[in-house]
């Protein structure tokens, strides 16, 4: 038990590299999470609609966009968002409404409904959803009236068909359906798509390229996947940035500001910080180096601990390298299918040196093999006819014999050059 130390860190640190990459966040994506938009992006794409997605390194400008899909900010953090990509702060809900007026930018403005501990537990609970009181403060911050409300609707699932004027209505479904509530909708408010409990897509006079979307579980990953929102959320789009357009929608997670003119790179002027560091350690990358560390780990224990005492003794060194170039030189002529010759030519040197020992130095040769046989012959004729027959035939054909039959003719040998006293000089 003496290497064991060794194998129990070895089992050690593979169990901690393996609990290191479950831990590590993989591609910490938001974006990937039931609540991020990766597809949406890619359900637009696959209906022909082009995506651009926020760039903190990069302002976008407004005439290369067709719309901006933005979700409103929490001011104590408590709904679920991208991390490292956090909104620029409450000013920031003035500056997208100025921008949408100023650039005449169709805006759709998403209201929060999960708390980020779905994320972690990954299980939808109404313990999950955000105060409506607290989406009602950050609601007010976009200049609306106090009696603009939000209402829930569960528990459970509600269906509908919302029309948006676009060809046949599309059956959605909303887990806590979240809505506006019609009666308090202001009167420069209207409602262009909803379902019975209340309004869905709002939009006010004051500001006719601002769109407000109840429920964001018809865009997010999740809500994606339940009946036709998907298809709602194409209608959505196509309504929003007009049949005909083909500039790209902006998946707007950074809210900076826009360029009125051209895109502008600023990565030149980046400054970066400890948390750019993380991203050397983000999936894929975390399991790249979980492998490192593992391969690591092992090439350490293997070269720094010896496996049995050394050896002081060349000779014994010697003979085991004799050895092991007999034993490859056998290895390579039996995968050259030559074993039958290596046999022929091991039975010819064995009786050689057998009639050398009886006969002398000298007599290791055809004539003296033959004087052999004729004393084994006097001693005991049908052992010596055996032998003979067996090493001649081995001599002679064992490079034409089946492996079976060199077997049997070897083994015939063995057993006759065993039972047989050859006497001494």
């Amino acid at each position: 038990m003496r290497n064991s130390g060794p194998l129990l860190i070895l089992v050690a640190l593979l169990g901690l590299a393996a609990l290191a990459l479950f831990w590590l966040p993989r591609g910490g994506d938001f974006d990937q999470s039931p609540l991020g938009s990766k597809g949406l992006q890619l359900w637009l794409e696959a209906k022909g609609i082009s995506v651009v997605r926020s760039n903190t390194h990069v302002t976008r400008a407004r005439a290369q966009i067709s719309l901006r899909i933005l979700s409103l900010p929490m001011s104590n953090g408590e709904a679920a968002a991208p991390a490292g990509e956090e909104h620029t702060g409450d000013a920031a809900l003035e500056n997208w409404s100025y921008e949408a007026i100023n650039h005449e930018l169709p805006t759709l403005i998403t209201m929060p409904k999960w708390r980020g501990s779905l994320l972690r537990d990954g299980i939808a609970r109404q313990s999950d959803l955000v105060d409506l009181t607290d989406i009602h403060d950050a609601l007010g911050k976009i200049d609306h009236p106090s009696d603009f409300r939000l209402d829930r609707h569960g528990p459970g699932f509600e269906e509908a068909q919302p029309g948006l004027g676009l060809g046949q209505p599309v059956k959605i479904a909303l887990y806590e359906a979240q809505t506006f509530d019609r009666a308090n909708l202001p009167r420069r408010c209207h409602e262009l798509a909803g379902m019975p409990s209340g309004a869905l897509v709002v939009q006010c006079e004051d500001n006719p390229f601002v769109y407000l979307l109840s429920d964001p579980d018809l865009l997010n990953n999740h809500g994606l996947a339940l009946a036709d929102n998907a298809s709602f959320a194409v209608s959505l789009v196509t309504l929003l940035r007009g049949a005909g357009e083909k500039r790209p929608v902006y998946l707007d997670t950074a809210g900076v500001p826009l360029d009125s003119e051209k895109p502008v790179d600023e990565g030149r002027t980046y400054e970066r910080s400890a948390s750019d560091f993380k991203r050397f350690f983000a999936y894929p990358l975390s399991v790249i180096w979980g492998v490192l560390f593992v391969v690591a780990a092992i090439c350490f224990w293997r070269g720094a601990y010896r496996f049995g005492p050394a050896s002081n003794e060349t000779s014994g060194n010697i003979e085991l390298s004799k050895t092991a170039a007999i034993d490859a030189t056998a290895r390579l002529l039996r995968l050259s299918g030559n074993d039958g010759r290596m046999t022929g030519q091991f039975v010819l040197h064995l009786l050689a040196d057998k009639a050398q020992l009886v006969f002398g130095p000298g007599a290791g040769n055809e004539a003296g093999i033959e004087r052999l046989f004729q004393r084994l012959a006097r001693r005991d004729q049908a052992a010596a006819k055996a032998l003979h027959s067996s090493a001649q035939a081995l001599i002679d054909r064992g490079h034409r014999m089946t492996r079976a039959d060199l077997h049997r003719n070897l083994e015939i040998f063995r057993k006759s050059l065993g039972s047989t006293d050859l006497g001494s000089r």
